[in-house]
């Protein structure tokens, strides 16, 4: 039945199943959860979506998608077709973001988009580009260079209202408008008046820096170790909230990098198992080494399409819909806080202590931590730590 259901899904003109979309077909038809599949097929929107350009289209591009309105619908079926081989895996945060200022650009006026697509194509998006040809490129980096792009279109649009060039910009000008904007405009606006600036547009305005944010959440000895045990043993925990929560308590990791492990960093040996987190393996906890084996084996049968695993694209640890996409780290960040154990404080304990134990460069290589911050980390852990505890108890 299912087969049946697939086959008018994916059928061309001919009536006949697209013969580029046969891996799709494949997947679905032989999904672990068949019942799932039926439902998408019957109700979702990109299952109709999909429909339609199957029988329209003799292939899909990402191209061909890239030309669609960019809503849920044609992520799932990026998804699908990325998760099933049938699409290249490609950076798709950085391509949004490519996306985004197409579509934002068409709307611009001449004079503004003289000066806004330098900056974001030749700054924002030049810079973006090479970290995601690193694989280092977020969600979180993605939205934070829209959010730059975007300042630089509103700043321009209050230069308008004001009858001012930016030519003609005034640190007078510049401090009326910071009194006036946003935090978060702010923030995102320093590095357009940065750029315009060295590139002569306007005439060494002085910009507020950001001041280096010291972390203050913190748990104490006690807790932590109460949190960790509590990850490692308490069996009624969601299975994957109990990976998370230890990798960030015994080795520092954010969530950000930790839904993007895969499970080819994972192996055994007659020594014990570890995990490539970086460049280095990291010798796990026995009860940790389990927890991860147990979630390899019952991540691949959560998903309606199972894991589709290559050399050049492994399984994800914490797979996603489809299995290909990894989870939310802002929702395991929630459902971490419903119980009971927070992020960022946790993180911060395990970075210090491993500050105070390790040299930077051996935090840098087995965590992945970048050698600035782990530097940070470590003066932070020296004399001035006790210190710097002492004053934050002292402000609560």
């Amino acid at each position: 039945m299912t087969g049946d259901r697939v086959g008018n899904l994916l059928a061309g003109e001919d009536g006949q199943i697209v013969p580029a979309l046969a891996p799709l077909a494949e997947a679905l038809a032989t999904a672990p959860r068949p019942r799932s599949v039926l439902a998408w097929l019957r109700r979702s929107p990109s299952a109709r979506l999909l429909a339609t350009l199957s029988a329209g289209h003799a292939e899909i591009t990402h191209e061909l998608l890239d030309d669609l309105p960019q809503d849920a619908a044609t992520r799932h079926v990026r998804d699908l077709l990325v998760h099933t081989h049938v699409l290249p895996k490609r950076q798709e945060y950085f391509n949004q973001l490519e996306l985004w200022f197409r579509r934002t650009a068409q709307d611009l006026p001449a004079a503004h988009i003289e000066i806004i697509r330098p900056f974001a194509e030749w700054f924002v998006i030049r810079d973006a580009r090479r970290r995601a040809d690193r694989g280092r490129y977020s969600l979180n980096a993605a939205t934070a260079d829209r959010n730059e792009i975007r300042a630089a279109i509103e700043f321009m649009q209050w230069l308008d209202s004001q009858q001012l060039e930016l030519t003609g910009l005034t640190q007078s000008h510049l401090d009326t408008w910071l009194t006036q904007a946003k935090t978060s405009q702010r923030r995102a606006n320093a590095a357009f008046i940065r750029w315009t600036n060295k590139r002569g547009l306007t005439q060494n305005l002085e910009y507020p820096g950001r001041p280096m944010a010291m972390p203050v959440l913190f748990l104490d000895d006690e807790e932590h170790e109460d949190q960790l045990r509590r990850c490692l043993t308490d069996g009624s925990l969601p299975l994957e909230l109990r990976i998370v929560g230890a990798l960030i308590r015994l080795y520092g990791l954010p969530l950000i990098r930790i839904v993007h492990l895969t499970t080819d960093g994972f192996h055994q040996d007659e020594r014990g198992a570890y995990f490539t987190f970086d460049k280095n393996p990291v010798l796990l906890p026995p009860t940790l080494a389990r927890l991860i084996e147990e979630q390899i084996a019952t991540g691949r049968s959560r998903a309606a399409l199972g894991p589709l695993a290559t050399r050049e694209h492994p399984e994800l640890l914490l797979p996603g819909q489809p299995a290909s996409r990894p989870r939310s780290p802002e929702a395991l960040s929630g459902q971490l806080m419903k119980h009971g154990l927070p992020t960022i404080a946790a993180r911060n304990t395990a970075l210090v202590g491993m500050a105070g134990e390790l040299p930077p460069i051996i935090t840098s290589d087995l965590f992945g931590v970048h050698r600035n911050t782990a530097t940070q980390w470590a003066a932070l852990a020296q004399d001035s730590w006790a210190g710097y505890l002492a004053a934050l108890r002292a402000i609560k």
